[in-house]
């Protein structure tokens, strides 16, 4: 993909975050709400995130991929969490995950690496407080899996 190609192409994305975005927005502002009644709500936050993460893993844009992934991960520990801190700590986390993926795209072209490794160290340590990441495959566990079934 040409420069040229991959700036429409992200121009298109930012549009389409739009939608993910508002709709990202009204469900954090939901569960704000009732945090504890709707926490529920956050599954509709888990699949913007892997939206956005994949498209973004697509255009090459790393940066809010791994972002997105780390709000997609808060958001599913959230969906369990058991007290009124750790939802209001993940709400938080969450917003300032979608608010710095919205800004990102907007500025792909601009060098923003130490918010980015802010925010990032921000989401790794209220995950950790969570109980961490969910176990991941990657692409060649996945592979070795299907040739010892095959």
């Amino acid at each position: 993909m040409n420069e040229n190609s991959r700036h429409e192409k992200i121009q298109e994305f930012v549009a389409e975050l739009s939608a993910f975005a508002a709709t990202a927005e009204l469900t954090l502002h939901e569960i704000e709400t009732e945090l504890e009644g709707k926490k529920s709500l956050f599954s509709v936050f888990i699949n913007n995130m892997f939206d956005i993460r994949g498209t973004s893993q697509q255009l090459k844009l790393d940066h809010v991929a791994r972002i997105a992934g780390l709000g997609e991960e808060i958001a599913v520990k959230a969906v369990s969490a058991t007290s009124r801190p750790a939802l209001r700590k993940c709400v938080g986390a969450l917003w300032d995950a979608l608010t710095t993926i919205k800004y990102l795209l907007l500025h792909y072209d601009e060098k923003t690496d130490e918010e980015q490794d802010i925010l990032i160290n921000r989401l790794n340590a209220t995950l950790k407080s969570l109980g961490g990441a969910r176990v991941s495959v990657d692409n060649s566990e996945i592979e070795a899996l299907l040739k010892s079934r095959g």
